[in-house]
């Protein structure tokens, strides 16, 4: 009978405690914000991409354009020309010198961005001859290509140049080289160009002043004889 009482007690505790709710407790304290660790060094510098030096190391042609766009907005245009085809069927007509007795000629080509097949083939190229170098007859030839190179404005406007400049030809004046220098030791090539052309001989339909400077390292093609 004892025991059968003391069940009963224990069973009515039990289900006194499971059916009481306690009170919450007072919130814990918190903590102290912890201080910013200090930031890290910067990483070191990666190499450049592969085949990006040997296509900028033998110099650029850089460009100025000043006149009036096609709808008749006046802009200037500044351009650095400074990748050199690399192949060797291309060598003869991009970064060349050819020597003779009476003249001396620079073939040069330079592409605005790294040179592929499809995308990237806006490019200014120049022939430079100097008959007679260092004799008092002493006269330079000079032509300038530039080809689909696109003006981008500030108003997101562009237009497309496609002309063939010759020093002494049609429409073109005020025809000037200076600074010209070549060393025959190193093959660096460098002068600077300006000249006016009328509206009727360029792609703007309008006035235009082009002026340039050429720093170059041109090549020399070893003669096979047999």
């Amino acid at each position: 009978m004892k025991n059968y009482f003391k069940i009963i007690l224990v069973c009515f505790l039990a289900v006194s405690f499971y059916n009481c709710d306690g009170e919450d407790g007072a919130d814990g304290l918190t903590g102290e914000k912890g201080i910013d660790g200090t930031n890290g060094n910067d990483g070191v510098n990666g190499e450049n991409g592969a085949g990006f030096d040997e296509l900028v190391k033998y110099g650029s042609i850089k460009l100025t354009l000043t006149g009036t766009r096609p709808d008749n907005v006046a802009f200037t245009d500044i351009s650095e020309f400074k990748f050199t085809p690399v192949e060797a069927e291309d060598l003869d007509h991009t970064n060349s010198v050819f020597k003779t007795n009476s003249s001396t000629s620079f073939k040069l080509l330079r592409f605005l961005s790294a040179p592929d097949d499809v995308f990237q083939e806006a490019t200014t190229g120049i022939n430079f001859v100097v008959n007679n170098p260092g004799e008092d007859t002493q006269s330079i030839d000079f032509s300038l290509l530039i080809t689909n190179y696109a003006i981008i404005s500030n108003d997101n406007k562009y237009f497309v140049m496609n002309n063939y400049f010759n020093g002494n030809g049609s429409g073109v004046t005020n025809f000037n080289i200076t600074n010209y220098n070549f060393n025959e030791e190193t093959n660096e090539l460098t002068f600077s160009f300006s000249f006016n052309v009328d509206g009727l001989n360029n792609s703007t339909g309008n006035d235009l002043t082009a002026s340039g400077e050429v720093d170059v390292k041109v090549l020399e093609r070893i003669q096979v004889t047999r």
